[in-house]
């Protein structure tokens, strides 16, 4: 009797572990992740008395689930942590400042457990009242990262799985000869350390 219940144990474990191989490797949801390295950059390539701000992010997005996740759009809210105000930001280009036009920003198709990495320009949203966020003199800056991502339908035991990523920048004193061309310059985390979701949630 004790040979048949170990048995009938060592198959119940084996079933067990088999029908969560499937979930993991077939059923579970998109479940993204983002990942910021210590430093970004900024530009306004206008002038003082027509700002027009650019934040370039080198961002990586990663898909710990198994079935497909799409991101549709990103929305970056930077919060001056003096002032209190805060400013929206659309993603729009991708590459580096100055690395010719740029190419469109487009929806972002992500294989499960894949990854992918990106320079990315975020744009002032329209309709922005607040004319320039960062500030002449150094300070530090708040920034929330939100991911638009296609769902499945109304089934929400297959929809995506995102938190939003919140992190802090410093940036130094502002010297509009930075800009000239394709000039930009660097905002970097206190600690040096990257910025992920996995964080976020601990």
């Amino acid at each position: 009797m004790g040979a048949n219940l170990f048995a009938t144990l060592i198959s119940a474990f084996a079933l067990l572990f088999s029908g969560y191989s499937f979930y993991e490797s077939v059923v579970r949801a998109p479940q993204l992740e983002i990942f910021v390295p210590p430093k970004i950059s900024y530009t306004d390539p206008d002038r003082p008395d027509n700002p027009f701000e650019v934040f370039i992010v080198p961002l990586t997005l990663a898909n710990d689930g198994a079935r497909t996740g799409t991101v549709l759009s990103i929305v970056l809210e930077v919060k001056n942590s003096k002032s209190g105000d805060r400013k929206k930001f659309i993603a729009s280009k991708l590459g580096t400042w100055g690395a010719g036009t740029g190419e469109a920003f487009a929806p972002i198709v992500l294989p499960g457990k894949g990854s992918v990495s990106e320079s990315i320009q975020f744009f002032p949203q329209v309709g922005e009242s607040v004319p320039r966020i960062l500030d002449l003199e150094p300070g530090n800056y708040d920034f929330t990262i939100t991911l638009d991502v296609a769902s499945a339908g109304s089934d929400s035991f297959f929809a995506p799985e995102i938190n939003p990523l919140s992190f802090s920048m410093q940036a130094g004193q502002m010297d509009y000869r930075r800009f000239t061309g394709s000039g930009t310059m660097e905002m970097w985390s206190a600690n040096y350390q990257s910025a992920t979701t996995q964080t976020n949630e601990q």
